[in-house]
């Protein structure tokens, strides 16, 4: 008997598996994302075995390759222990750093802590001279074809950190202070390259101090990788000095054996467009005449540009590689020396009194007076001024001629006048040339250069619209234009807010202000004085108290509110 076979329920078929379909679009944004991600947290094996990742947050080249001059404390110390590749942690009760200022009697109004005397400067001159052989750019390490990419970046690290301690250590040392250098090491590391790949290396210096932009030891570096390259000092800015000193520069260089060539982007500009007006005044003619030249055309020219630009095609041997806004470390005397020499920031300036009194050392007193169209009160040689303006006093009437007020107080924003002049001297509205150094390298006295820069300091050097201002009050003055001397006729003018002698004597006439009545320069205690000591027969008793002596009256606003109809309702009750 066969044995019983259990009967099977009956199920429903059951349909295809539910396989999950494979996405073909390999290239969406999600995908490249996580991509990225993987790329950038990738692990390296060393060739010892070891495991190499980071945890960097990563940025690209052209955020790596942005110039770094000046670190606070904690980004340079964070930046140096990173560099190091080594674990730091804090440390209780560390050694305490004291900073002792040199207190210094102060013998006149003019003296400024911010500035050094000649004597300071001359002890400065001593020490930078001594250590300018420590001056040095970094040296990319040797390598070969063994060598790794780790390893190579290590040892470049390793170099650069050296040299970071190397200036500090100058610093610190011998009391030396440096301009603000470069600290990114991927831009050193495009210098690197650079030099290697060029058979040129051009400095771009300011015309008008050369010697401050100029870094010796790359010019070294240069000639340590190839004897035969070679080393060109770009001299821009070149218009903005006079004909005497650029032979004066030029003059220098020779001497020194450096090769230089006097360049102006500024006039280089103007040529470019007006070649570009012309060739656009060509095309609208052309457009309009069907094509026709016009009948005074000089295809000469036109011809000549086609066919350097032809040369330039074919040539494929000339390249140029450009590495600009790389600082090189250089000796400085204050940080109010490199604000007037553009180096740091003007709108991150706190203190301003040091680099304003430069400005009033080095640019004559009727200079700035007649660029600006203010006269400047000073103290008089019998009263104990040095006939120079101290930075407070030209800043001050800077301000209140431009009506630059502090709120609450009321009196003149000195911090807001001080960037504007300093701007203007930067941007080359307020000329001053460094005269070259002596024989030994010793800066010029002050006297040689208020010598050296005196050609500069005449009416064909102020601003084109205060030049034409000044023409016309010279001719209403009945005087000759080309007889005119700036420095000894600047006080028979009357022009903007700058009053002549006999108008400053004659107190019914005041000069024109921007910044309304409040800005004029009022003095009481002068009022005082004419009312009461200048006067034959003296009374104390005044008409009204000399506070209110230049008010306005009724100076407030009309509301015409005196006749205003009263509601209906009011005048039914």
């Amino acid at each position: 008997m066969p044995p019983k076979v259990e009967t099977r329920k009956w199920k429903p078929p059951k349909g295809p598996k539910n396989t999950p379909h494979k996405n073909k679009n390999t290239i969406g944004l999600g995908r490249n994302i996580k991509n990225a991600k993987q790329r950038q947290n990738q692990i390296y094996y060393l060739p010892d075995g070891q495991m190499r990742f980071t945890t960097d947050k990563h940025e690209a080249d052209w955020v790596k390759l942005r110039s770094v001059t000046q670190e606070n404390a904690l980004d340079e110390f964070l930046n140096t222990a990173a560099l190091a590749d080594t674990d730091f942690t804090a440390e209780k009760h560390a050694s305490v750093k004291i900073i002792r200022v040199n207190n210094q009697s102060v013998d006149s109004g003019s003296y400024n802590p911010y500035l050094l005397t000649s004597e300071e400067e001359a002890k400065k001159f001593q020490v930078q001279k001594e250590h300018i052989k420590d001056l040095i750019v970094p040296r990319r390490p040797k390598w070969d074809k063994s060598t790794t990419k780790f390893e190579l970046e290590r040892m470049e690290s390793d170099a650069f950190l050296e040299w970071r301690r190397h200036l500090a250590m100058l610093q610190e040392d011998h009391d030396l202070l440096l301009t603000p250098f470069e600290r990114n090491i991927m831009v050193w590391k495009q210098l690197w390259r650079v030099v290697e790949r060029s058979d040129l290396v051009v400095q771009i210096v300011d015309a008008r101090n050369p010697l401050l932009f100029r870094s010796r030891d790359l010019e070294k570096y240069v000639k340590e990788l190839n004897p035969l390259k070679r080393n060109l000092l770009l001299v821009n800015k070149a218009d903005l000095l006079t004909y005497q000193q650029r032979l004066a520069w030029a003059k220098y260089f020779k001497e020194h054996n450096i090769k230089y060539t006097f360049f102006s982007a500024a006039n280089a500009n103007e040529i470019l467009e007006k070649q570009k007006e012309e060739e656009e005044a060509l095309k609208r003619y052309m457009e309009e005449h069907d094509g026709e030249l016009p009948p005074v055309y000089d295809p000469s020219n036109k011809q000549k540009n086609i066919e350097d630009q032809g040369d330039n095609d074919d040539n494929d041997e000339f390249d140029d590689i450009d590495l600009s806004d790389l600082i090189f470390p250089n000796f400085a005397y204050t940080n109010g020396e490199l604000v007037c020499n553009g180096v740091l920031p003007i709108d991150q300036l706190r203190e301003y009194t040091g680099p304003c009194q430069l400005v009033a050392r080095r640019i004559p007193k009727y200079f700035i007076e007649a660029v600006y169209g203010i006269t400047i009160p000073t103290l008089g040689v019998d009263e104990g001024g040095t006939g120079v303006p101290t930075s407070q006093e030209l800043l001050t009437a800077y301000a209140r001629a431009r009506g630059y007020m502090t709120q609450g107080f009321g009196s003149a924003d000195e911090s807001r006048a001080a960037r504007y002049i300093l701007k203007d001297l930067v941007n080359g509205k307020l000329l001053y040339v460094q005269p070259p150094p002596h024989e030994d390298g010793s800066a010029a006295s002050e006297e040689e250069a208020r010598e050296f820069n005196k050609e500069l300091y005449n009416l064909a050097h102020l601003p084109e619209q205060r030049r034409n201002q000044l023409v016309a009050a010279i001719k209403a003055k009945g005087l000759s234009v080309k007889e005119f001397n700036l420095e000894k006729d600047l006080d028979k003018l009357t022009f903007s807010g700058h009053l002549s002698v006999e108008d400053e004597q004659n107190k019914s006439y005041r000069s024109r202000t921007y910044g309304g009545r409040q800005a004029a320069l009022y003095s009481a205690a002068n009022e005082l004085d004419d009312e009461f000591f200048l006067q034959k027969n003296v009374k104390g008793n005044l008409k009204g108290p000399f506070y209110q002596r230049n008010a306005v009256a009724d100076n407030g606003k009309k509301h015409h509110k005196s006749n205003k109809k009263n509601k209906t309702r009011r005048l039914n009750k």
